[in-house]
């Protein structure tokens, strides 16, 4: 992620470059909406940073109400900025699904029993009531892939697993395109998979199996 360093504070920009374009099933005025909304993350993240940074500065109480709330937004913020560029960078027009020789594909059949297994999981957590992300996530500790549900941005996320598949399944992600029944979401959820960028989650996969990581224990 780009950072600015011109501040003493941590402040971040707008990754233009993850835009999708002319997405089969997904309009460009829902990726507009959509995008605002991501934008608005990152103005958030950098205000609430330079929020907390001022009142140290000043040598205000951070447990005072005020300044704590703006503390507990970070993690709201943050993943919201985050899994946004998950999800975005992951969308292309154009994509197929993994060939059979893929190592993300060959993972998420030795570790689901089944491509189709892993994707049926995925989407029906996806069609669960509520509002927040399905997540496949790499254990780095065991080296297996696992679904997780995310409440919000940040209540879910599991310390330490790296994001390989990210699907946004708050309503502004598909109202627009395909209002708010239980059968909308699930075209939604189709669509995603039409432009999901295999290519991409592939490489985070190897990215994330090259990783070291410390170990939780002794």
């Amino acid at each position: 992620m780009t950072t600015m360093t011109t501040l003493p504070y941590l402040t971040y920009q707008v990754k233009n470059e993850l835009k999708p374009e002319q997405l089969e099933g997904l309009s460009e005025k829902m990726i507009d909406q959509h995008w605002m909304l991501y934008k608005g993350y990152v103005t958030n993240v950098n205000l609430l940073n330079k929020t907390v940074w001022d009142c140290l500065s000043s040598w205000g109480e951070l447990n005072e109400p005020k300044a704590a709330e703006v503390q507990r937004r970070l993690g709201f913020e943050y993943n919201g900025m985050i899994l946004h560029e998950y999800y975005f960078g992951a969308l292309k027009k154009g994509t197929r699904e993994p060939s059979p020789s893929s190592d993300l594909r060959k993972k998420l059949i030795d570790d689901f029993g089944g491509f189709d297994r892993w994707r049926k999981q995925f989407v029906e957590i996806g069609k669960m009531r509520g509002v927040g992300w399905v997540i496949a996530y790499l254990d780095p500790f065991c080296q297996r892939l696992i679904n997780v549900w995310v409440s919000d941005h940040e209540i879910g996320n599991i310390t330490g697993f790296i994001p390989i598949v990210v699907m946004d399944v708050w309503e502004h992600a598909y109202v627009t395109d395909y209002g708010t029944s239980v059968e909308g979401r699930t075209e939604y959820i189709q669509a995603f998979f039409r432009n999901l960028d295999w290519d991409v989650t592939g490489e985070r996969l190897g990215s994330a199996l090259q990783s070291k990581v410390a170990s939780r224990g002794k």
